[in-house]
């Protein structure tokens, strides 16, 4: 059998070539090691524009609009402000953890106290993103 020319070579190169490139990206795509660097890449783009969290903490609880936040044995929904009013889901886990009870109440309360479940709270500051409260009183530990 007679070896091919010049231009022969070329071309199996460009084939073996062009077989190895997907080859090669499926191999890397797979690994482990890959996957660990796609992640810190996605969270990399998103520590630029830091997004706030609901917190808790012994004397406050900030909610972020649509963020459920577990307090004691109920979960809190912030749902926004309308007309001066606090929009609020309440889930009482113990009684029905999956049927939300909508609260209202203005987002002055001048000092008066809002309970809900175990714990009382005072509206600390109220805007359409979030919610401050003051922790009064729990019953009980967290």
């Amino acid at each position: 059998m007679p070896l091919p020319n010049k231009k022969g070579w070329l071309a199996i190169l460009f084939i073996i070539f062009c077989l190895a490139v997907p080859f090669g990206l499926t191999y890397y795509v797979s690994t482990p090691k890959s996957k660990e660097r796609f992640e810190a890449w996605k969270t990399r783009g998103t520590n630029a524009n830091v997004q706030a969290e609901s917190q808790i903490s012994a004397k406050q609880l900030l909610l972020i609009k649509n963020d459920r936040v577990k307090v004691k044995n109920t979960c809190l929904v912030f749902k926004g402000l309308e007309k001066g009013q606090v929009l609020l889901d309440l889930y009482l886990l113990e009684l029905d953890p999956v049927h939300a009870y909508p609260q209202r109440f203005s987002r002055e309360t001048n000092g008066k106290a809002i309970r809900l479940g175990d714990v009382t709270y005072a509206v600390k500051s109220a805007n359409n993103s979030s919610l401050t409260l003051k922790v009064l009183q729990a019953m009980g530990t967290y």
